[in-house]
């Protein structure tokens, strides 16, 4: 079997799981992480660790006779807005939030709004792309001159792939909700399967007093009994959806994001590729997880996992003892900490301006959630400041 894996060299963590998870089978990877057009083929079977290159993958499908995806679910599995529509369409849409893409003031709704790229994702800190504000006159005070003109011809990002994108503009969901993620595959028989759910806690951070942003700091495994099941009787039928309805094929699934607030049930952000979820997952299971659910054959999952940052202590270090001992319990994309780093507050497991998170697992949830704890004490004890 030869993969080709299409990807962005920022996804290295993602690449390296996948790529290691086919060699593990025995078969052959090639990845490609820039001159998309000049790949030379045929490969039996093609992942994209980012949504914005499954375009390419799926006219890299058509050229080879490859099954997996079209040119029309990639399409719709690429745009937030298109895919929104897809789901009200298939009859879904009491779960989609109100949306639009707004080319006109009287386009716009009153009430908590988030402003989001159709194409792509991220925290970008611009003071606009996904951020939220209090009002649509907030967020019209924060918008580029041009904004409406944006959005009535679009614009390409050269870090999305150059696919064609909008603002979309989206009801901001309730920051009292529960939000719970699904995690499922769908094997080369369109069969899908759902893996296992973790449950995000969030965390409101006011950038202004006309936008802030809504993002998980706490994420964790969570056993499928005790999620409610107003929320769980959505899981499985969104996906045998998906796989039905767009005929997909051979492909991972990290969410969508179910939100549960007052009785209602939304989903937001359904992404079409290994998520980090299922590289937590087959780390705490010694490389062995991923491997075997692309075989057809998914081992026990026997640990449970908490993903969260670790609210160290903002200031400068001074010094800091040896905790290399520590290190195997940090995210790839932590930052070092050394003698003179200023540790910032955290808003998020994402935060691109200060990052450092910990990935501790245990048998059940409570025995990872004390792990957590011990580990974040002993490597805070570890640290002295100015």
């Amino acid at each position: 079997m030869k993969n080709l894996i299409l990807a962005y060299e920022r996804g290295r963590h993602r690449i390296d799981v996948m790529k290691n998870s086919l060699e593990s089978l025995g078969q052959s990877v090639i990845v490609v992480t820039g001159n998309f057009d000049d790949i030379e083929g045929p490969f039996d079977r093609i992942w994209s660790i980012s949504e914005s290159l499954l375009p390419i993958q799926a006219q890299l499908e058509l050229k080879w006779g490859i099954n997996n995806l079209s040119v029309s679910a990639a399409d719709t599995l690429t745009d937030k807005k298109k895919f929104d529509d897809f789901c009200i369409k298939i009859g879904l849409g009491d779960l989609v939030p109100k949306s639009v893409i707004p080319t006109k003031e009287e386009d716009l709704f009153d009430g908590n709004i988030i402003v989001k790229p159709t194409v792509g994702s991220g925290t970008k800190l611009d003071g606009f792309a996904y951020t939220s504000f209090f009002s649509k006159q907030d967020m019209l005070d924060n918008a580029p001159n041009d904004f409406f003109d944006i959005n009535k011809t679009g614009f390409k990002d050269p870090d999305f792939n150059n696919v064609l994108g909008y603002y979309m503009v989206q009801e901001a969901l309730p920051e009292h909700s529960e939000v719970y993620a699904p995690y499922y595959w769908i094997n080369g028989d369109g069969e899908f399967k759902r893996l296992f759910t973790v449950k995000l806690t969030t965390r409101r951070t006011n950038y202004s007093n006309s936008k802030f942003m809504v993002h998980p700091h706490w994420i964790e495994t969570i056993p499928f009994d005790e999620i409610p099941t107003e929320v769980s009787q959505h899981f499985d039928t969104f996906v045998e959806y998906v796989a039905d309805v767009l005929c997909v094929k051979n492909m991972f699934l990290s969410g969508p994001d179910y939100y549960f607030y007052d009785g209602i049930v939304k989903m937001i952000d359904c992404n079409p590729r290994i998520g980090q979820g299922v590289q937590i997952m087959d780390k705490i299971h010694d490389g062995k997880y991923l491997s075997s659910v692309i075989s057809g054959n998914p081992i026990e999952i026997k640990k449970n996992f908490v993903w969260g940052f670790t609210e160290l202590k903002p200031g400068k270090i001074k010094s800091i003892a040896d905790h290399s001992h520590l290190k195997k319990y940090f995210t790839e994309t932590s930052h070092e900490l050394f003698s003179g780093k200023e540790i910032l507050k955290q808003s998020n497991v994402s935060d691109s301006i200060f990052q450092h998170n910990l990935i501790v697992s245990g048998k059940e949830k409570p025995d990872a959630r004390e792990a957590y704890r011990v580990i974040r004490k002993e490597l805070q004890d570890c640290i002295e400041y100015d």
